[in-house]
């Protein structure tokens, strides 16, 4: 009977030994804490791993040693009994953690903090291990949190705990690698930009890269970082904090890296010397996107002739098409080959003009150079320059002045009387306001003959130019169509100056654009210069025509004075700065960014970014008939869906590079990016609102409670 005691006292010390060997967890705001050991005992002369186990709430986030853009680190103040000697607390690689238009790094979910322990040859036969931790836990609120945490341990010979010996093992094992990382270099480019430069063959493959400093004021924690592949070597470049360039000492950190890399570790500690450079890297190639890779160049010749006859009804080139139009009228008596040569010379200005274009955007882009479709426009000479062009038409159109028998006599190498040359010229000014347009079917091609060789990307622009010419190709070369026009006669006049007014309001579109680029000094400017100028066509036209050859020479001395003064006063002496932003944004728009982006899809939302212009008249439709309407954006609220305007009004490189991803090279182009990283649906270049709730409806996530809150809303005090 008395063994049977000491068996069963025996058998109860055993249980209890082999117990976890961790305190009862300490309940807190939306967080358990509680201190852990890898053992169930403290062996005398040998390390002891001890861990700090968070477990917030499902949603809830800790923080990393550098907490990034906002937060606090999690903190252990250590109470030993005297001899034991606690190292550094051993961080597993953080997670980023986009918090609206900030950057966390921390642990969303439960992390073990390491810390080993060194324990003295002579210790009591109970150990209290103690420690006061601290921590900040978040959600959409931040909850500062600290607890006075124990763990008794018995001393004996180090037994593996059942439960937590595991887990601390494995932890340990995924703990950023600090012995056989790869050689890093790191260069600080004029400032602003970090490259991050490592071998191709320390990771297993090409994935994603991120880098998380250790100490705060190296980079900016928000901005995106981008993998560049340059031969054997592949980059990752991020922005730099300001002030970077100041700062002494190492970039120390951890790079972490998916797949992984080559040793076999996931992350490593990396802490190379910086090298300053005066110049930024020169932009990575686009990667092509499935829209584009998709693409044959049967398909791109078919999309583009299937275009160019669409943009004959955009809105932008649609004021021309009446001038056209009045040609045909006066021409609709003439001989048949008379026709077919006013269609032929049309089409022929189209094709010189899309030539010219495509010729100098693909020369720029081969330079160096991120443009696009439109390009032209983004230069405030050129839209002052088209404006004058316009308002010296509408004059034409309105009576103000007609060139008379003897000045087409002396121009006649250049004009002839038949209207040949107008023919041409017509094209050539169709060309000039249909460049800012992307019509259906348009965009796709056009971002297909960037990337091809200059020989395919001019078939592809020759494909587009015979698309816009053919409709007058068709008209020209059927007789019996033209013959049921109108007779000519003194209708036309009237017609003709009714014509007039589609030409004003073009003028006024490219003024309000002048203004967006460069300001209202600039608008008063021109407007005075084309007032000068109009003054000087009215005096040719009014006194041109008088006998007296002294009155006709001072008219056109005078006409020449008022133009070249208008020319002077309403040139664009201003500049434009590269990448500068016009987007406007009111109500729930924001201006777009790549980093902006990132941050919205990485907090769980769907991103629709608007790429637009001032100087493209399909956008600013599609956003007052569309996009403004109160139904889609009560959509856009309703599914969580964060709205962006990328203004290329003025030359953006990181636009055109986003446009290039995008397969695309002008604009409109609407963008509807699900959260996470998938893949971007592009809607068609004409919106409607059934196509823009139902792309929404198909990409956005549940509908949005009354309960739930944006994450861009977050209270930033409430985080740091």
């Amino acid at each position: 009977m008395q063994l049977a005691k000491y068996a069963l006292v025996a058998l109860v010390l055993t249980g209890v030994l082999s117990l976890p060997a961790a305190a009862n967890p300490v309940r807190r705001d939306h967080i358990d804490v509680e201190l852990i050991a890898s053992t169930t005992s403290v062996q005398p002369g040998r390390t002891l791993t001890v861990a700090l186990r968070l477990k917030p709430d499902e949603h809830w986030h800790t923080y990393w040693k550098n907490p990034g853009d906002s937060g606090l680190a999690t903190q252990i103040d250590w109470q030993l009994p005297e001899g034991f000697r606690a190292g550094p607390i051993q961080w597993p690689a953080p997670q980023r953690i986009d918090v609206g238009p900030l950057a966390n790094y921390g642990y969303d979910g439960e992390v073990l903090l390491l810390t080993d322990i060194e324990v003295p040859d002579s210790i009591p036969a109970n150990v209290p291990i103690r420690a006061a931790a601290s921590w900040l836990v978040c959600e959409e609120i931040c909850i500062p949190g600290d607890a006075e945490l124990v763990l008794d341990l018995p001393a004996g010979p180090a037994a593996a705990d059942p439960v937590w010996a595991a887990r601390i093992a494995k932890v340990r094992a995924a703990l950023p690698d600090a012995a056989n990382g790869p050689e890093v270099e790191a260069v600080l480019a004029a400032g602003q930009q970090w490259i991050l430069s490592l071998p191709r063959s320390a990771l297993r493959d090409v994935g994603q890269l991120s880098f998380f400093p250790e100490e705060e004021g190296w980079i900016e924690y928000a901005s995106r970082q981008q993998v560049v592949e340059q031969g054997d070597t592949v980059q990752l470049r991020f922005a730099a904090a300001a002030g970077a360039a100041g700062k002494q000492g190492r970039l120390n950190g951890v790079l972490v890296a998916m797949p992984g890399f080559a040793n076999g570790s996931s992350s490593v500690v990396v802490s190379p010397a910086v090298t300053l450079t005066d110049t930024l890297p020169a932009p990575p190639p686009p990667v092509a996107s499935a829209a584009r890779s998709s693409l044959t160049l049967a398909v791109a010749l078919a999309f583009a002739f299937i275009g160019g006859v669409i943009l004959n009804l955009m809105p932008c080139v649609f004021p021309v098409v009446g001038i056209k139009v009045l040609t045909f009228v006066e021409n609709s008596r003439s001989s048949p080959a008379s026709l077919r040569s006013h269609g032929l010379l049309f089409a022929l200005g189209v094709l010189v003009c899309f030539w010219a274009v495509a010729g100098a955007l693909l020369a720029l882009r081969a330079g160096g150079a991120t443009l696009g479709w439109g390009f032209q426009l983004q230069s405030p000479l050129v839209v002052s320059a088209l404006a004058l062009l316009f308002f010296v038409l509408a004059l034409n159109m309105s009576g103000v002045f007609e060139l008379g028998s003897r000045a087409q006599q002396l121009a006649g190498s250049v004009r002839a009387q038949s209207g040949y040359a107008d023919a041409f010229l017509s094209g050539v000014i169709a060309t000039l306001v249909a460049t800012p347009c992307t019509a259906p079917f348009m965009g796709a091609a056009l971002g297909f003959a960037i990337t091809q060789s200059a020989p395919l990307a001019m078939a592809v622009f020759t494909a587009l130019a015979l698309g816009m010419a053919a409709p007058y190709l068709v008209l020209s070369f059927s007789p019996k169509l033209v013959g049921r026009l109108p007779k000519p006669g003194t209708w036309m006049v009237s017609l003709k100056q009714a014509l007039a007014f589609p030409l004003y309001l073009t003028v006024v579109w490219l003024v309000w654009v002048l203004g967006r680029q460069i300001g209202v000094d600039a608008v008063a400017r021109l407007m005075i210069g084309m007032t000068m100028f109009g003054a000087g066509l009215w005096v040719y036209g009014r006194w041109n025509t008088s006998s007296a050859a002294r009155v006709r020479m001072t008219a056109r001395a005078m006409a020449m004075l008022l133009a070249l003064t208008g020319v002077v006063l309403g040139w664009p002496h201003d500049s434009v700065p590269q990448g500068s932003s016009l987007a406007t944004t009111s109500g729930n728009w924001k201006t777009w960014s790549p980093d902006a982006v990132a941050a919205a899809r990485g907090s769980g939302q769907p991103v629709f970014v608007d790429f637009t212009a001032a100087w493209c008249v399909t956008c600013q439709v599609n956003k007052r008939l569309v996009l403004n309407r109160d139904t889609v954006q009560a959509r856009f609220r309703e599914r969580n869906v964060v709205t962006m305007v990328a203004d290329w009004t003025n030359r953006d490189p990181q636009i055109s590079l986003a446009l290039d991803a995008l397969g695309r090279s002008g604009v409109p182009v609407y963008a509807l990016y699900p959260p996470g990283n998938g893949a971007p649906m592009l809607l068609p270049e004409l919106l409607t609102e059934a196509i823009v709730l139902e792309a929404i409806d198909q990409i956005a996530g549940p509908v949005r409670t009354a309960a739930s809150r944006d994450p861009s809303g977050i209270s930033i005090d409430q985080e740091k």
